[in-house]
């Protein structure tokens, strides 16, 4: 199938048939009937519910140190159960409450000169349309690696930070209750009409706070929603940071996300300039990917357009 956006892209789709580790619908929980959601549409479930996840290839271009880098961004979304209490996956052991996510694992890839960096943050958002229960965000370099972890709470997010560079270090905290960047290609899957327009409070997302090092504190956000026949984009602007988000998707259910763009500041010291990062979809499958580990399955990653 092909899609036309601004650019052109070739969706390629594989309906192999597998036993799924994903899990199904599951029932709101008591401990949770304080947030106000929405339950899931047949159409939601009817795509999401399949038992497969949908696997998302883009062209990357990345902003670092000053310079736009060629690389690689694949978003993996897929429903799964969450413990409510733990807030890890569901694995068929006991009866505890849980709750519906739709997870989002969002990787990018890119060389510096000598050295690659993979930068991956995973989001686990109620299908309901309700906050993040929590995002976990890892980065690896040859300087070290980073990892950072949210957990919904009743007061907002519980976070810790641990870091082998200075200015991160080891960290534990808290922030109030603020919607965050991570949660937002999340809800543009679940239901783009409720994203939040006008001036809002949010965390950045957590790649770029520990990318250029900024503190762990939601900013002022102003967003618009537009839409353009069979393509709509969120645009976010970060004033204080001097940074804007473009995000461009399907109007139409599943709401495929086409692409983005990040503008901002890049490089260190005399280095400094402004810079957009892209991405753009290149290709598109659902697969059942958690049973497709043996070395012959290798040659699955050519529907994404991935080396074997």
């Amino acid at each position: 199938m092909k899609r036309s956006w601004p650019f052109v892209i070739g969706v390629g789709v594989v309906t192999l048939l597998f036993a799924t580790c994903s899990a199904g619908p599951s029932e709101k929980h008591a401990d949770n009937n304080t947030l106000a959601g929405t339950p899931p549409s047949a159409e939601f479930i009817a795509y999401w519910h399949q038992g497969k996840a949908e696997l998302n290839h883009y062209a990357l271009t990345q902003a670092r140190y000053g310079e736009l880098r060629n690389g690689d961004a694949v978003l993996i979304f897929v429903t799964e159960d969450v413990l409510d209490s733990a807030q890890v996956k569901y694995e068929g052991q006991g009866d505890a409450p849980r709750t519906n996510v739709l997870k989002l694992n969002r990787i990018d890839r890119f060389v510096t000169g000598i050295y690659d960096y993979s930068l991956m943050t995973s989001t686990f958002s109620p299908v309901d349309g309700t906050p993040p229960m929590k995002v976990s965000y890892t980065t690896q370099d040859w300087c070290g690696q980073l990892f950072m972890q949210l957990n919904r709470r009743d007061h907002g997010y519980k976070y810790e930070l641990r870091s082998y560079f200075q200015a991160d270090g080891d960290k534990d905290g808290t922030i109030g209750k603020t919607a965050l960047e991570d949660d937002i290609m999340v809800q543009v899957r679940i239901d783009p009409k409720k994203l939040p327009v006008g001036t809002v409070d949010m965390l950045p997302t957590l790649s770029y706070l520990r990318l250029m090092h900024k503190p762990i504190t939601p900013v002022k956000m102003n967003a618009e929603l537009n839409v353009q026949g069979d393509t709509s984009t969120y645009h976010m602007q970060f004033s204080s940071l001097d940074r804007t988000v473009s995000i461009h998707f399907g109007t139409a259910f599943p709401h495929v996300i086409y692409g983005w763009e990040e503008t901002r500041p890049d490089g260190f010291g005399d280095n400094v300039r402004t810079l957009t990062t892209t991405a753009r979809l290149k290709e598109q499958v659902m697969e059942p990917y958690w049973a497709q580990h043996d070395v012959a399955d290798s040659t699955y990653r050519r529907a994404l357009g991935l080396p074997e």
